[in-house]
């Protein structure tokens, strides 16, 4: 009998534990039913994107004419680089650099004092051969001088005439004169050095006609025609000059396969500089369709990339690649590739967009 309360006592701790494991397990899938519904009521709230608010135009075709823009660098007209053609000592230097001169202008000389002696050897070689000619001739011409004899004076005297002329063009070359009017762009010769043939003692620049030269690519090359009107901005003078084309070299260069274009600048004041650079700007005349937006709807990116936003039909954001072309007004701009007419162009309020943002206006 104590066995069979013993029994019952173990039965009913059973079913008790059972009771109580099953509640906890009821109570497990409620709490996560429970965590599940609270936690999806979350994800869906959080899903509920707030529209960004945007200005937005919508994109169209405009008639413009056809602009072409370069980097250039301002050229000298002309360029000339001279030395002395005889050797010797610098004995005066007349110019520095920087300085305007005149053609003809004295610029160094160097000592002639072997050149003047030689000079007068040869006048004295020559009044020698001048005066046994004149005698000779006679002699030749009554019949008492061979022929031959005759000749070899008459060479002699030809020599001796060559010799002063020489001699004479040496002294006239110690002398350096400037060949052109324009400005010493650099010097390399000081007083007491001494100077050889082929060395280049002066470098002077004509720059009272300038050119602006630039690198045209094949595709664009036959837009360039001879005397179209051009505008050169100089960003350092803060300036804009109107020239025109004056050379379209026919030739590509081998490299870059780009032509070479000069613009013809007038520059009476001096204020153009070999060297600068400028900024060209050329109206070829030719009407064409442009897309053109305002500027504030150009975003660039930390690559250099250049987008810009669109709103779709359904008003979500789309982030379009763009080339930019010339400036077409103070705040406008054409875009010559990435946007079609019709597009909704966001043109504010793209700071906070990206990718797929739902976006009002």
């Amino acid at each position: 009998m104590f066995a069979d309360k013993i029994k019952a006592m173990q039965t009913t701790a059973k079913n008790t534990a059972f009771r109580n494991n099953l509640f906890q397990l009821a109570l497990a899938i409620v709490t996560s039913v429970t965590f599940a519904a609270c936690g999806g009521k979350k994800t869906e709230k959080s899903q509920e994107e707030v529209p960004v608010p945007v200005e937005v135009k919508m994109i169209s075709n405009a008639a413009q004419s056809k602009k072409l823009s370069y980097s250039g660098t301002i050229d000298p007209d002309n360029t000339a680089q001279i030395g002395f053609a005889v050797p010797g000592v610098v004995r005066n230097i007349t110019v520095q650099e920087g300085q305007h001169v005149s053609k003809g202008q004295l610029l160094a000389a160097i000592d002639a004092t072997e050149y003047t002696n030689s000079v007068a050897i040869a006048d004295a070689a020559l009044e020698q051969a001048q005066d046994m000619f004149n005698r000779l001739e006679g002699l030749y011409k009554k019949g008492s001088l061979p022929e031959k004899d005759f000749i070899e004076i008459k060479t002699k005297l030809a020599q001796a005439k060559a010799s002063k002329n020489i001699n004479s063009k040496r002294v006239s070359d110690s002398r350096l004169y400037a060949p052109i009017s324009g400005i010493i762009s650099s010097k390399s010769v000081e007083r007491g050095s001494t100077a050889a043939p082929g060395v280049v003692a002066f470098t002077i620049i004509k720059t009272d006609q300038v050119y602006a030269r630039i690198s045209v690519p094949e595709s664009e090359v036959g837009e360039m025609k001879k005397s179209l009107k051009v505008t050169v901005e100089v960003p350092t003078l803060n300036k804009s000059f109107n020239g025109v084309i004056a050379i379209v070299n026919p030739q590509a260069d081998a490299v870059s396969k780009t032509y070479i274009v000069k613009i013809r600048l007038d520059n009476p004041s001096g204020i153009l500089l070999p060297g600068m650079i400028t900024n060209v700007n050329i109206n070829t005349g030719e009407k064409i369709n442009a897309v053109i937006v305002p500027t504030s709807a150009i975003v660039r990116d930390a690559d250099g990339i250049t987008y810009v936003f669109i709103a779709s039909a359904n008003k979500k954001a789309i982030r379009k690649r763009v080339t930019t072309g010339n400036l077409s007004g103070s705040n406008e701009v054409t875009i010559t590739d990435g946007l079609t007419a019709g597009n909704n162009l966001i043109v504010a309020g793209q700071s906070n967009l990206r990718e797929g943002t739902a976006v009002s206006f």
